[in-house]
């Protein structure tokens, strides 16, 4: 029961991680494709224009900075637009390591009689040394997918405020997919230890 209780609490923070991580991203991204659409496209005619792109990396994350350098052909003027925009890498850091250890235990706490291949591609929540385990799996299982049939169309329903969340959190569909994951492994869990306690 620990192994189970401590791979599904994992599972869970590893989703919420993965899920804050790519949601960074996004909001990231998506304040570069809004400074791309700012910029107008009329004014280049008859000038030369040239671009430049550059990604450091530092300690406040890794920084894009995209140059367009516009001169006038006639008068030999030059006027610079800079679009600059930092990935948190905090979220990167936190999830790589909390995935390392969780890794290393899962491989140290494994059933010794699988293979390395099947481990790889295995769900670690799954417990099943005897056949009352096996029966306690399959109910937890079994209200997983129900949970399933209730959220999704839930999270259908969410997603059609989409439009009227986008501009202050752009990554919400992230978080409604990651959402798809994390509380069926909770249901998982929650069943799965429910059962084995009986």
């Amino acid at each position: 029961m620990r192994k189970v209780l401590i791979e599904t609490i994992c599972s869970v923070i590893f989703y919420v991680l993965l899920a804050v991580t790519v949601g960074s991203t996004v909001h990231a991204m998506q304040e570069l494709t809004e400074g791309y659409e700012a910029r107008e496209l009329d004014d280049v005619l008859g000038k030369t224009v040239s671009w430049s792109n550059e990604i450091n990396i530092g300690s406040e994350g890794i920084t894009i900075e995209d140059v367009r350098e516009v001169t006038d052909n006639e008068t030999g003027q030059t006027e610079a637009d800079v679009i600059s925009v930092t990935v948190n890498s905090l979220p990167w850091l936190l999830l790589f390591l909390f995935t390392i250890p969780w890794m290393i235990y899962s491989f140290i706490t494994r059933d010794r009689s699988v293979s390395f291949n099947v481990f790889a591609t295995k769900m670690t929540e799954f417990q099943e040394t005897d056949e009352r385990e096996v029966q306690i799996t399959r109910d937890a299982t079994k209200a997983s997918y129900k949970s399933i049939g209730i959220l999704v169309p839930l999270l259908l329903v969410l997603s059609m405020f989409y439009p009227l969340i986008y501009g202050f959190l752009p990554a919400y569909p992230v978080y409604l997919l990651a959402s798809t994951i994390i509380i069926p492994t909770l249901v998982y869990g929650i069943v799965w230890i429910k059962e084995y306690r009986k």
